[in-house]
């Protein structure tokens, strides 16, 4: 983060928070000041990031201490060795490149040039990313399932209150392309009734979307009653008593003939959790098997129905179609250009 000074000159900063709290060049920053600065640097980013950044600079810290080399500032050098050392020892390129993410937000939190903008360490990451595709390794990717699947997931599910609720979770994401922090951020509020039998679904905050605009999407009503997302969401606020209530649409259940229904929004963990006790039910193999199989399969079926990619990426809320291509898995045989060329 970059210097916060009341006027030109030299800040002093807090240790944990990079923020000044003391008289810098004529101004004074107060206490509640720094507080409020903090409080908005937190909001700045998601907490699950947060955290995910604060693992990865610990695991960074530890390395560095074993190796002799000082955490924070780091040594561009000592960084680009951290890197190797996670590729050579089995991290995906993935991994290696949220590591060096997560040393970065510390470096320019703390008011220090982030080591993951400099040129020879990118270099390093770039040649870790190329060794691996040249090795075989390709970053692994959710597996798409047909809406054959996707019914099969669902039909056979137990009509209690838990199984009315994980009917409405798997449709509803597979409907619109959900993520799973998606689905679970819901609240009962975000449903209201729309034009056609349909629902108008407002997804306040996405992993694109972390200020908060919005996005209301359009979904409309299935042509079999048991795979319907609206009547399995109407179904499931029945069953949950949940109609006008506040607070999360998708929250625990307990056991039991009058299972109690949790007040705290579901956990993103608890989504894969459902799918794979569905899959297992339903006897649909587990292999690729998560909870963003439903967001890939809702754009390669669309894809398949003839959807237009306009309208893919606005219920989907890609902001690249390129992106949006990535996740259509249909079959390279499915209308071949090659068959097309009178040959």
């Amino acid at each position: 983060m970059e210097s916060l000074s009341a006027s030109p000159g030299t800040p002093v900063r807090a240790a944990d928070e990079g923020v000044p709290t003391a008289i810098a060049d004529g101004g004074l920053v107060l206490p509640g000041d720094v507080e409020s600065v903090g409080r908005y640097l937190t909001a700045a980013r998601a907490g699950s990031t947060r955290k995910a950044y604060d693992a990865d600079f610990r695991a960074w810290a530890a390395w560095a201490r074993q190796r002799g080399f000082q955490p924070l500032p780091a040594a561009d050098a000592a960084v680009a060795a951290y890197l190797a050392a996670l590729s050579d020892a089995g991290a995906s390129p993935r991994t290696v490149a949220r590591r060096l993410s997560g040393i970065g937000h510390a470096h320019r939190e703390a008011g220090h040039p982030s080591p993951s903008e400099h040129p020879g360490t990118r270099e390093v990451l770039r040649g870790i990313r190329r060794a691996a595709v040249r090795g075989g390794r390709r970053p692994k990717k959710a597996r798409a399932i047909d809406t054959q699947t996707i019914r099969a997931l669902v039909e056979d599910l137990p009509d209690g209150v838990a199984g009315r609720r994980d009917r409405a979770l798997i449709l509803t994401s597979f409907a619109l392309g959900l993520r799973a922090s998606d689905a679970c951020g819901l609240d009962v509020s975000d449903l209201a009734p729309a034009g056609h039998g349909g629902l108008d679904v407002t997804v306040r905050w996405s992993k694109t979307d972390q200020e908060g605009a919005g996005e209301v999407l359009a979904l409309a009503p299935g042509t079999r009653a048991r795979t319907c997302p609206v009547r399995a969401l109407q179904a499931w606020v029945d069953a949950a008593a949940l109609q006008g209530a506040p607070g999360p649409l998708f929250r625990s259940v307990g056991r039991g003939p009058q299972p109690r229904i949790g007040s705290t929004r579901m956990a993103r963990s608890s989504v894969r959790l459902v799918l794979r006790r569905a899959a297992e039910h339903a006897g649909v193999p587990l292999d690729g098997l998560s909870p963003h199989s439903l967001r890939r399969s809702f754009a390669t079926e669309g894809y398949k129905a003839g959807v237009s990619e306009r309208e893919l990426a606005r219920t989907g809320r890609w902001a690249s179609v390129t992106t949006l291509r990535g996740y259509d898995a249909s079959s390279r045989w499915a209308a071949p250009a090659s068959a097309r060329l009178g040959l």
